[in-house]
């Protein structure tokens, strides 16, 4: 079905609901609303560019990792507890659905002196605190006593996740349930009129499609700003922090040793706290434990596209601030002797609230973007909600304070 809008450019199908953006978030919300029957919905956006192909991208996504946490509990903040709450569980349900294990329950371990402060009450409920010999004599290869004395160990409803195949999956569901996908990058949304003057969001792509949807939902992550994917006269209010992370590689004679190893995060006095992974399978075949930083110190500010774009491509992470991660590492798991030592580049979207938005920005159009370095860990449960969001017929229909999640725009600057 074409129809042509009210300045005569020809657009295909209609669709109920376009959702841009191919990643965790948007591949998630593209499973849940292509549940409702009769309810016409695609999902655009660019597939993994191949090595070749990412010097003349512009468009990336943080899903090309093997290993992403998630937990039960996260931090204290009540509403990202809640986020990470539901997405373990909605995985669950789609582990079932989908018939692909894609939870792999290998424990959380925090260790440091500040880790009371990313516990709740409840939080403390669900594990147990070790000190650093009693945790030796849980995983006889790990021990932080130079960082700290005191750890607390989540030995259920924590682990990791591999977003690569948990996106794979979301897509492989929803396009089961009539979803269509089409790989393309969308270069604009603007709301027009039919030249019978129905109102329609219209959707331009690079290359050269032009769709046509009663509404639109973008999960376009740190992109956002940068096409014209909003009204012109708004940007939201958000940083984009460029940071990396180490792939350490692990021989295949330590993969029965180090086969318990949890997930872990440090919360120290020193300036330099981490995330980190136990070995896990990539694509080129060989094992990796990956670390990285927690916080933002040291994180390159991006504010433009072409910035983004060259970090992605280009940015090689100095020696030296690869060694302090590779250390940190080595010192905990004793007996590791890296294979090799890789770091690759990514990007992390921080919004004022520290709190992700999930908006209506007009009537056709709403944004669920702002991961704040949890995207993995909250997925699921911000797709169902931009779902349940863009699909209501009167108002916010959800359970989270709508101001909780408000979308925050940068002000004109005025004319002077």
């Amino acid at each position: 079905m074409f129809k042509r809008d009210c300045f005569g450019v020809w657009m295909a199908m209609e669709y109920d609901l376009c959702i841009v953006g191919t990643g965790l978030w948007g591949s998630a919300a593209a499973r849940h609303a292509s549940k409702s029957t009769g309810r016409k919905v695609c999902l655009i956006g660019p597939s993994e560019p191949t090595q070749q192909e990412r010097p003349e991208r512009e468009i990336f996504s943080s899903h090309y990792d093997a290993g992403r946490n998630v937990r039960k509990y996260q931090g204290t903040n009540h509403y990202r507890c809640l986020l990470s709450m539901r997405t373990l569980a909605n995985l669950r349900e789609l582990e079932k659905i989908s018939g692909t294990k894609l939870f792999n329950e290998v424990g959380h371990l925090m260790y440091g002196e500040k880790l009371h402060e990313q516990l709740s009450p409840i939080a403390q409920e669900a594990g147990i605190f070790l000190s650093a010999s009693q945790l030796r004599d849980r995983y006889p290869f790990l021990d932080i006593s130079q960082y700290s004395d005191t750890s607390f160990l989540f030995p259920h409803d924590a682990g990791y996740v591999n977003p690569r195949l948990l996106v794979g999956t979301q897509q492989r569901v929803a396009k089961q349930q009539g979803c269509d996908i089409i790989d393309d990058v969308v270069e604009s949304v603007t709301e027009t009129k039919t030249d019978d003057g129905e109102p329609v969001m219209r959707v331009t792509t690079t290359r050269g499609r032009t769709l046509s949807a009663k509404k639109v939902l973008l999960c376009t992550g740190v992109f956002t700003n940068f096409k014209k994917l909003l009204p012109l006269h708004l940007k939201l209010d958000f940083k984009i922090n460029g940071t990396f992370l180490v792939k350490l590689e692990v021989a295949r004679s330590d993969l029965e040793r180090f086969g318990t190893m949890p997930c872990t995060s440090s919360y120290t006095n020193t300036s330099v706290d981490s995330y980190s992974l136990p070995p896990i399978q990539y694509p080129d075949g060989n094992y990796y434990m990956k670390i990285g930083q927690l916080g933002n110190d040291g994180h390159v500010p991006l504010t433009t596209l072409q910035e983004v774009k060259e970090f992605y491509v280009s940015t090689k992470t100095d020696d030296a601030s690869v060694n302090v991660f590779k250390n940190i590492m080595v010192d905990i798991v004793k007996g590791f002797s890296p294979l090799s030592v890789q770091s690759e580049t990514c990007s992390v979207l921080e919004t004022p609230s520290k709190l992700p938005y999930c908006d209506m920005v007009s009537p056709r159009l709403g944004i669920a973007i702002g991961g704040n370095g949890l995207g993995a860990m909250m997925s699921d449960e911000m797709g169902r909600m931009a779902a349940e969001m863009i699909g209501a017929t009167e108002g916010w229909n959800l359970d989270i304070p709508k101001e909780q999640l408000r979308a925050r725009f940068v002000l004109p600057k005025p004319n002077l």
